[in-house]
């Protein structure tokens, strides 16, 4: 009995020891799953844009879907996933086909080519602060992201989403000649639940320089309403 306590302490002793190292150094968060990629999965958004032509702005507003149809085989060993998007108008019953895209996750990068252009939206593992270049590869030149907050929640269209991650795409607070805003959020499970882009261009000749005139560009506003799988 006398040994068998003496084991029982030793066993105790190095089971804390393993919970206190495993506290001190958490693994890695390689999750995909932000950006959830199964045939049959869809999100559906309500999309405002607003179009700026010599300082005329026009509104539109539209429900977006998007949907995993398919999944190949790639080059890189993975399989790339393609992407039905859908649009429906005002007074419309159905949605339309709008374009297909496609994505895939590799050890690393989530990527995804929108028209023919491939973007890095997540770098993993998820880190705060963690800095990546989204035109890795394209040819559009470096563009660099970062992923400003993890694991927050938000509230979209009156649904809370617990585990979230903002990624900062571009914020040059340029007011004068041309403005770059644009952020992508995205909920564990869920994905893509809120994207937004403000990118204009100002008046800048004569006494409209400076006054946040502005004379071209796109405001896009994407928010989720509804996802699942199907």
């Amino acid at each position: 009995m006398k040994h068998f306590f003496k084991y029982l302490i030793f066993f105790v002793a190095i089971a804390t020891f393993s919970c206190d190292s495993s506290d001190e150094n958490p693994p890695l968060d390689t999750s995909k799953e932000y950006y959830p990629l199964r045939k049959g999965m869809f999100q559906i958004y309500d999309v405002v844009e607003i179009q700026y032509t010599l300082g005329v702005p026009d509104t539109l507003r539209y429900e977006l879907r998007t949907e995993v149809t398919d999944s190949f085989p790639n080059a890189e060993g993975g399989f790339t996933y393609v992407v039905l998007r859908s649009k429906k108008e005002a007074g419309q019953s159905d949605f339309l086909p709008l374009n297909t895209w496609s994505s895939r996750i590799e050890p690393h990068h989530v990527v995804t080519q929108e028209e023919n252009i491939s973007f890095v939206k997540i770098s993993l593992p998820i880190l705060k602060d963690a800095e990546w270049d989204g035109n890795l590869y394209n040819t559009m030149g470096e563009d660099m992201y970062l992923m400003e907050e993890v694991k927050t929640a938000l509230t979209v269209n009156d649904i809370t989403y617990n585990d979230c991650i903002i990624v900062n795409q571009n914020d040059n607070q340029d007011f004068v000649v041309f403005l770059d805003q644009r952020k992508e959020i995205y909920a564990r499970h869920a994905g893509l639940i809120f994207k937004e882009s403000r990118l204009l261009s100002y008046c800048t000749v004569g006494r409209c320089l400076g006054q946040q005139e502005i004379e071209s560009g796109v405001v896009y506003i994407q928010s989720i309403k509804s996802y699942g799988v199907e």
